[in-house]
């Protein structure tokens, strides 16, 4: 077989577990209660080829925390170049459902494994979500005033907020399109309201630190 189509039929077997390790998740399974066997036969292949892919089920679990992290990274990289902070902030958190509703078997896993079982896994999505706030805190259009610690804070809550918003949103049905509208909508106001708050305790600190002063 020639190099070129060997690596390419090891990246759709590599594609395969992956997807089939999902898909036999679905809604209600962990990681933790797959076992090796059952992903390679639903992927087609024999247990002893899954080592040429991942050496555990865990660095599997790992990759689709990675893979999942950098794609909505990448959300919102690209909706901070589509406009002005209201426009951006509808367009990160249109284009983040976007996501959540079109890779939702991985969006399912994330929401699972933030507190699952096992250890690693719950790491990686906490650096993922560091990563994707990090990328967020670009876009914050504060005031001077403000600290990046302080940007970098309050980008941090609204992750936190979209990614259990999303959870909710994955708990409505399919066909519930005025509550998932009803439910973007929610996380659009928190947000902003996450914005205010930071401003206004910086100003109330900043006032405070004043009055110690005189």
């Amino acid at each position: 077989m020639k190099p070129g189509i060997r690596d390419t039929k090891k990246q759709i077997t590599h594609t395969n577990l992956l997807e089939s390790a999902l898909e036999l998740m679905g809604e209600e399974k962990g990681l933790g209660d797959l076992s090796l066997r059952e992903v390679t036969a639903k992927a087609g292949i024999v247990p002893a080829a899954f080592y040429r892919h991942f050496k555990s089920m865990e660095e599997l679990g790992l990759l689709l925390v990675e893979e999942c992290g950098n794609r909505i990274q990448m959300i919102v990289g690209d909706a901070r170049t589509k406009g002005a902070y209201r426009s951006a902030l509808q367009l990160t958190i249109g284009y983040f459902f976007d996501y959540v509703t079109t890779h939702r078997s991985r969006f399912r896993f994330i929401a699972r494994e933030r507190t699952g079982g096992n250890r690693k896994i719950r790491e990686k999505i906490r650096e993922a979500m560091g990563r994707i706030a990090g990328e967020l805190a670009k876009d914050m259009r504060m005031p001077k005033s403000l600290s990046k610690d302080d940007t970098l804070f309050a980008s941090e809550l609204i992750v936190s907020l979209c990614f259990q918003m999303a959870s909710d949103y994955l708990d409505l049905d399919p066909e519930e399109h005025f509550e998932m509208r009803k439910l973007k909508v929610k996380t659009i106001k928190q947000v902003r309201l996450v914005f205010i708050g930071t401003i206004r305790g910086r100003k109330h600190k900043h006032r405070s630190s004043h009055k110690a002063m005189g």
